[in-house]
């Protein structure tokens, strides 16, 4: 019984979008707790909301400053002792004042006498030691005792950028937690608030804060009413180099500006502040639900989101709501690179790597959004043409195929890079423009200095077929029919043959055959000549069908090669290979997977071979990567990168049916391989031809000279292995010693010699 997955529903490009979120969400989390990008771009939006949106001060805090002219010599402390005399009769609701005056000051005694004296309450602001509010070993610095009702500290909390946008309420000095300026100006209980990290509401104008001198104070032009029930400040004057701070209106502002602008902002009580995980977890959720909309409304959602993520700090700031927008921006930066990304792999695979013209990957993406009806041309000849072609004029001769075919009008021309090309067209224009191309036909094409003869068969799906990888393959067993007939054309209503529906049920059920395990693995072993111990097994691919059976390799890949479905069968038999590749290993012996050299040029090759040969637990020490078709390689110095690299990796390469076609010692010579296969027509002929046995023998000299192993393929009787071992031969594979089997019975069969019960052979 099968269990269903949770979100079945979903397609398998909703899943992967869903992945990318939730991976993007984890990294935007990172990002904050490790480079603390998002909480630099929350500052952005606050700088412009602060200049923007300005508003007045409640004019409860007023601020006296002490600072001395060139003809005043009276001290700091004494010039606050003044102020301190002059505001008492006023009734204020409290008297803060800065302690900022080294311990010889002569107006301490002054100003304790004045403080012991006052009815109002009174808080001095001691400075720290440090400024810097992320160091360690702050001290308070008191150059004095002074009789007052509470003391405060003066310090203020800077960003990575300098910027002073949140303060901090309290202080903690050693057994005591004293509040900060902002706090204490206030005048709010300290332990509601211990500890607490709040935004400055700097959208206050400073301008608008009631500040007065200490020479308009003490000569009366400042009224009691201006004074009574308010909490006033009184500034010391500059001492020496005094910190100064960014803020989003003055570039350097006073420690004491800071505090009067967070005790603005506590006094109102209006300014609040969303944690991260709030506006964070919500736009997750809109970008879920977004995500799984058709592709226009999913980006017309992303456009929605990326604008409203922009604006809502500003709109929430109206409302006296400071929005931590900088987690926003990071998650949609994230997210936005990650799609991004995938759209252009996507996109490159969507592309033939050769010519450039879009792919049928592309074809079946842009089928339900196409017009007309679709029509595929089987260029006849095409692998051999391109095999006696220089690799560096493949391009400019698939290219000069995508022109003719769509001369006459602005044309898609897709490729699956086997011979056919696939447009959509008009029903009456796609025949008329056919019916023009077979006149062209007889004019051949110039490629380098070479002229070379063309000729197509045209497929036209002519009847409703709704799903994309089904139409696809019944139009391209149209044209494979159009080149045997004289009209050149075939259309896919006239498919009404057992072999046209088999073709066409081939092509579209794969991956059906893959998720019910209809397509598995049988193993041929590969054993020592000279004793029959298993050192190695030929992975062979089969495909049990529900209706017909058990099907032939020879009869289904190649019209999955044709319909460009190639990749996930071999990342199925990969995957299904490496799993017996590891009870195998434990035995002494190795499994060869084989590999069309079609895909040996791609560019996702080494993930295709590495991604899946992981997913399936194997190690690349027990893998042997067996390349067949070796006249398909488009690009050779490419493939033999990419064959290096898996070497590098540790996986084995082998080159298959050595000796036949075109896997010849140029192969040999230009391919990085760890071992060759000898093709079972050499072995026949080695029972009664002189020279196929010299060959042989010269091979396997070959073989031992360059640290390579060789496997004689097709061993079926006593005679052909004595023959082979006297030439030198030491590893044979063929029905002699087994034929393709399952796992289990090769299992048998390693463990029924006695001798392996007791040592395993290592991997040769």
């Amino acid at each position: 019984m099968r269990v269903q997955t949770p979100f079945i529903w979903l397609g398998q490009k909703q899943k992967q979008r869903l992945i990318q979120l939730a991976m993007s969400l984890l990294a935007t989390v990172a990002v904050l707790y490790l480079l603390d990008l998002p909480k630099i771009l929350d500052e952005p939006p606050r700088i412009i909301s602060a200049r923007m949106m300005p508003r007045d001060a409640s004019g409860e805090i007023v601020m006296i400053t002490t600072d001395a002219d060139s003809t005043d010599n009276r001290s700091g402390a004494e010039r606050e002792a003044l102020a301190i005399s002059a505001l008492d009769p006023m009734q204020p609701r409290r008297i803060v004042f800065e302690g900022r005056f080294p311990s010889d000051d002569p107006g301490i005694g002054q100003l304790r006498d004045v403080l012991a004296r006052s009815r109002s309450r009174t808080v001095v602001v001691w400075p720290v030691s440090n400024t810097s509010d992320n160091s360690t070993g702050r001290q308070i610095v008191r150059t004095a005792i002074l009789p007052v009702d509470e003391e405060a500290v003066d310090l203020n909390r800077t960003s990575i950028t300098g910027y002073t946008l949140d303060a901090v309420t309290t202080f903690d000095s050693g057994p005591n937690t004293l509040p900060r300026l902002g706090l204490a100006l206030a005048d709010i209980n300290a332990q509601s608030l211990q500890g607490e990290v709040y935004p400055i509401d700097h959208r206050y104008r400073f301008q608008t804060v009631p500040i007065y001198t200490l020479q308009e104070l003490l000569s009366g032009k400042v009224s009691a009413e201006a004074i009574r029930g308010k909490r006033v400040l009184v500034t010391a004057p500059p001492l020496g180099i005094t910190q100064t701070y960014r803020t989003p209106n003055l570039a350097d502002s006073s420690a004491n500006f800071v505090g009067v602008l967070a005790a603005e902002t506590l006094y109102a009580g209006k300014l609040k502040a969303f944690h991260w995980t709030i506006p964070f977890l919500f736009l997750g959720l809109l970008l879920a639900a977004a995500t799984l909309l058709p592709r226009r409304k999913r980006r017309i959602g992303y456009a929605a989101l990326f604008t409203a993520s922009i604006a809502a700090p500003f709109i929430a700031m109206h409302f006296d709501i400071v929005l931590p927008a900088g987690m926003l921006y990071t998650l949609l930066a994230i997210y936005g690179a990650v799609r991004a990304r995938t759209i252009w792999r996507d996109r490159a695979a969507g592309s033939d790597a050769t010519s450039g013209l879009p792919n049928f990957k592309s074809l079946e993406d842009d089928f339900a959004k196409s017009n007309g009806r679709l029509v595929v041309a089987r260029v006849e000849n095409y692998e051999e043409i391109l095999a006696s072609l220089d690799p560096t004029l493949h391009r400019s001769f698939i290219n000069q195929i995508a022109q003719r075919l769509a001369v006459g009008g602005e044309l898609r021309i897709y490729t699956d890079a086997t011979g056919h090309f696939a447009w959509f067209d008009e029903m009456e224009h796609a025949k008329s423009h056919i019916t023009g191309l077979l006149a062209l036909a007889s004019a051949p094409l110039r490629v380098g200095d070479r002229t070379l003869d063309f000729a197509c068969g045209f497929g036209i799906l002519d009847t409703e077929v709704t799903v994309p990888r089904q139409a696809i393959s019944a139009t391209v067993v149209a044209a494979e029919i159009a080149q045997r007939r004289a009209s050149r054309l075939a259309l896919v209503s006239e498919q009404g043959g057992a072999d046209a529906d088999w073709q066409l049920s081939l092509h579209s059920s794969l991956d059906h055959a893959i998720a019910h395990q209809h397509i598995y693995l049988l193993f041929q072993p590969q054993c020592l000549l000279e004793n029959g111990h298993v050192v190695g097994a030929e992975a062979l691919v089969r495909w049990k069908h529900p209706q017909r059976g058990e099907i032939s390799p020879s009869e289904f890949i190649p019209h999955i090669e044709k319909a460009g479905r190639l990749k996930p069968l071999t990342a199925h038999t990969l995957r299904l290979a490496a799993r017996s590749a590891n009870v195998l290993a434990s035995a002494g012996a190795r499994v060869s997977v084989n590999i069309s050299a079609t895909l040996l040029a791609e560019h996702d090759f080494i993930p295709l071979v590495c991604d899946n040969i992981a997913a399936g637990g194997g190690r690349p020490e027990a893998i042997t990567i067996e390349i067949t078709e070796t006249a398909k390689i488009d690009d050779f110095p490419i493939a033999a990168s990419n064959l290096k690299l898996l070497q590098s990796k540790g996986f084995h390469i082998s080159l298959d049916d050595f000796g036949t076609g075109e896997a010849n010692l140029s192969l040999l010579v230009g391919l990085p391989c760890d071992e060759i296969k000898i093709d079972r027509s050499f072995v026949t002929l080695a029972q009664h031809n002189e020279r196929a046995r010299i060959v042989i023998g010269a091979l396997c000299e070959t073989a031992r000279n360059a640290d390579m192993r060789l496997v004689a393929e097709g061993i079926e009787v006593e005679e052909e292995r004595n023959t082979l071992t006297k030439l030198g031969c030491t590893i044979g594979q063929g029905f002699y010693y087994g034929r393709p089997m399952r796992i289990a019975q090769l299992l048998a069969m390693v463990h029924s010699d006695e001798d392996s019960m007791s040592k395993k052979l290592t991997l040769y």
